[in-house]
């Protein structure tokens, strides 16, 4: 096997870097995210538009004519002096909203009016989007006019082929019958914050409709609604013109230089009248608010501060000028042709030359991958993906050293066995003296002697050499002779092993107990003899174990702080379950045993009362032999503590959502008298569509009291309120603090709290204060800031007091954030 074995380590680096590009790790991804917005920065001349300008509301503007938000009047004497212009097009970037005072003092009625005369101009509106599609149809007024075609028999597409709207919030009527288009905004964010995709249609309430860019190239196409068409997964046709899209619908934003690409213009030069409005003739001419404290800024692969004007702006010129990014690393079938065909390349040509030639080759192969990937991007507008076969050259280059057929042949996994025999297993060697009066009956006990050290630890290695070995009578006598003739060698070998090794201990029972207690630390003190029982009965318990009373055990979930969780199912009703065993085994005094027996009854059959959407149901609770257990709501997903393990990034919305639905738990769980005391992220589920399920009502106070009281150290007390650490009377606002503790978590990835030792974390808990999550993420909300901060008091008296409070104050936060605000007027 040694004669391929560089062939075989060429090829096995390939496989792993297909396995890593199948499955998107998600570091990688971010890294290849962050190489393809560097390409952004190596492009050549600037592609300065003339067609699209931008008129600024900026700061010389509001000193000039007053600070933002302006009355609609206003707006519309910019709109007559950018009228004078005479330009194709006016996108007015900003949101109308029904404004009691601006309709009756007459502002509303003016900006209309001069819209009707213009007759070009296009209002934006916002959306709140959905998790699914409705089933409501419906044409709203105003809005229906700008509903576009589907290349489909029925007129619709998959779900997923569109973003999906659950409400729109339109201007006022006046403005609406007066515009000359309607479209919606929407910020799409990836991972990383940055903008790399906009949606150009989004689908509600039966209908498909454009986006405010897509409504303005068409308007300055002369190009009706009407002659706007999707084609699901694909395109969408304006007019004879295909935009690529992906199979959302969503366009990726081809960014020109910031700041360099668009003319601007200030508005308070066009309302003083000091710039040549000839520069505005036949022009899309984009009105927004560029102040630096009012307008929005967003993180994109060309800047972590671009406006909101020119985001927009970029996008319009995409469309207007066919200026598409082809995206050849969605490409999945050819990206893995590329990365198993360099590895077959590689695999024949590095073993057959030098170290230093297998150097120079891959050094150039990095310099050729880098210049194709920069003539593409720079003059093709092709955006690769060469991160993966960046790594698999780099692995290669790390490889080069050990890819000679000497140093492989050295290594177990690569050595060929004797006399073409399959290879097999190493085993420690051992010496036999060579006999010369007895060579070919010295090779029989050899083989003997093999299979007698050896028995039990390698049934395949026993298979191999038996089958090799004489048999009969002379060779059995042979075996007998040689086993007492070198027992003392033998003797010397197995001396060092135990005579019976211990038996193994899964993953699931050497971890640390949830409570604070290791396993195998509690094994240091008990004798082997005991501790070989005990380990046996755990591994034989995980074995036997068939059923829980009437159900029926299928396999291992995981480990509790209690016991072992089971996923199970009742025969009855054929549904599955999940049932958690509670360990008893730490009391040694009867009558308290039978005091948590009575208690575990009675907090699990308190918690199973409760019923609500958000919280793990309750089914039964029982006892088996001496196991007790409960049987709950089984549940497909994962908790909020791997999700932070594992790093994922949530966008606010969701999070604010999650922990308005935590919310929604706790308010209906406290109104029925049950406080949960441990609110953490391993008590937490999330489902699919990111739905919360809160776990261990009523059984979590079980863990966090009798476990305490019978001297087994409770677990990690980083979302345990102050009160709780000084013993003090405890109630509902416990769980808002602990709730704060993971919303805290949840928004920047560590804990609030933190100490050297258990003293010093609780001591931080008691008396000192965070610092809050801004501090560390810029990105965060205030709003967010502000609830965490109340939430985390360490007067439970200056907290919220209830857990729908918080909910309350997320409500405007959720509905808001899908649509960001530039401006309201």
């Amino acid at each position: 096997m040694s004669k391929y074995s560089s062939y075989i380590l060429c090829l096995l680096i390939s496989i792993f870097v297909v396995a890593l590009y199948v499955n998107d790790f998600s570091p990688l991804v971010r890294l290849q995210w962050k190489i393809q917005d560097m390409l952004y920065s190596f492009r050549g001349d600037d592609n300065f538009s003339k067609d699209i300008v931008l008129v600024n509301i900026d700061d010389h503007t509001l000193d000039t004519y007053g600070d933002w938000v302006w009355n609609r009047d206003r707006i519309a004497d910019l709109l007559a002096a950018v009228g004078t212009g005479e330009p194709k097009t006016v996108l007015l970037d900003m949101y109308f909203e029904h404004n009691t005072e601006q309709d009756t003092m007459g502002y509303t009625e003016i900006l209309a009016g001069q819209m009707s005369w213009m007759k070009n101009v296009i209002i934006p509106y916002e959306i709140t989007p959905a998790e699914f599609r409705g089933q409501r149809i419906s044409n709203p007024q105003y809005l229906s006019d700008w509903a576009v075609h589907v290349n489909s028999d029925l007129g619709l597409l998959d779900e997923n082929a569109s973003l999906l709207t659950r409400k729109v919030f339109l201007p006022p009527d006046q403005i609406c019958e007066y515009s000359a288009g309607l479209g919606f905004k929407y910020n799409q964010f990836d991972a990383d914050r940055k903008i790399r995709w906009t949606p150009l249609i989004t689908y509600y309430e039966g209908y498909y409709y454009p986006s405010a860019e897509l409504v303005a190239a068409a308007h300055q196409k002369g190009i009706d609604p009407s002659m706007i068409t999707i084609v699901g997964g694909e395109t969408i046709k304006l007019g004879s013109k295909e935009i690529p899209t992906n199979e959302r619908a969503e366009l990726f934003i081809n960014y020109n230089k910031p700041g360099k690409s668009f003319l601007k213009i200030s508005a308070a030069d066009i309302l003083g009248e000091k710039t040549n409005f000839g520069k505005l003739k036949d022009k899309v001419v984009i009105i927004t608010v560029a102040a630096e404290s009012e307008t929005e800024y967003y993180h994109t692969p060309v800047s972590d501060r671009l406006s909101s004007g020119e985001k927009t702006a970029n996008i319009i010129e995409n469309i207007m000028h066919n200026n598409y990014m082809t995206r050849m690393d969605s490409s999945s079938g050819v990206d893995m042709i590329i990365l198993f065909g360099l590895g077959i390349i590689f695999a024949f040509i590095l073993p057959r030359v030098s170290l230093l030639y297998r150097v120079v080759i891959l050094m150039i192969c990095f310099f050729v991958l880098a210049n194709i990937n920069f003539v593409l991007f720079n003059s093709y507008k092709i955006l690769t993906r060469p991160l993966y076969i960046g790594l698999e050259l780099f692995l290669l280059l790390l490889a080069s050293p050990i890819l000679d057929r000497e140093f492989l042949a050295g290594l177990s996994i690569f050595s060929d066995s004797d006399k073409g025999s399959p290879p097999v297993a190493k085993l420690p060697k051992i010496e036999i003296e060579e006999k010369e009066s007895r060579k070919k009956t010295d090779h029989t006990k050899e083989k003997a002697r093999v299979i007698k050290e050896t028995a039990g630890r390698d049934s395949e290695f026993e298979h191999t050499v038996a089958s090799q070995t004489p048999t009969g009578a002379e060779a059995e006598a042979t075996i007998k002779a040689d086993m007492q003739m070198d027992d003392s060698k033998t003797s010397a070998y197995t001396a060092d092993r135990p005579e019976t090794e211990p038996p193994s201990v899964s993953k699931e029972e050497s971890v640390a107990d949830a409570s604070g207690t290791d396993i195998d630390a509690e094994k240091e003190d008990t004798p082997p003899d005991k501790q070989r029982s005990e380990s046996a009965v755990i591994k034989d318990d995980s074995q036997k174990i068939k059923n829980l009373g009437r159900y029926r055990v299928i396999g291992v979930l995981g480990q509790g702080a209690m016991g072992k969780v089971y996923k199970g199912t009742d025969p009855a009703i054929n549904r599955n379950v999940a049932l958690k065993t509670i360990r008893l085994d730490f009391v040694s005094d009867p009558e308290e045993l039978a005091e948590l027996k009575e208690r575990l009854f009675r907090e699990a059959r308190a918690a199973g009362v409760l019923s609500h959407p958000n919280i793990v149901t309750i089914y039964d609770v029982g006892t088996e032999k001496s196991l007790q257990y409960i049987a709950m709501e089984y549940l497909e997903g994962e908790t909020l503590e791997d999700m932070i393990r594992r790093k994922v990034k949530l966008n606010y919305r969701i999070i604010a959502q999650m922990i308005s639905q935590i919310c929604s738990a706790l308010e209906y769980a406290h109104n029925q008298g049950i406080v949960h005391r441990d609110i953490k992220p391993a008590n937490i589920m999330v489902l699919r569509d990111y739905v919360v399920k809160v776990m261990d009502f009523g059984i979590a106070r079980i863990d966090s009291t009798s476990m305490t009281r019978t001297g087994i150290a409770m677990g990690t007390p980083n979302y345990i309120s102050p009160e709780q650490l000084q013993g003090r009377h405890i109630d509902n606002r416990c769980d808002i603090f602990s709730l704060g503790v993971v919303m805290y978590e949840l928004l920047v990835g560590r804990r609030p709290f933190h100490g050297e030792n258990l003293t010093s974390l609780i001591y931080n808990i008691v008396n000192n204060d965070p610092e809050l999550p801004s501090a560390i993420d810029s990105t965060v909300p205030a709003l967010l800031d502000r609830i965490i901060e109340k939430a985390l008091k360490k007067n439970p008296d200056e907290r919220y007091q209830r857990a729908s409070e918080i909910a309350a104050a997320l409500v405007d936060f959720i509905d808001s954030f899908s649509a960001k605000r530039t401006t309201a007027v």
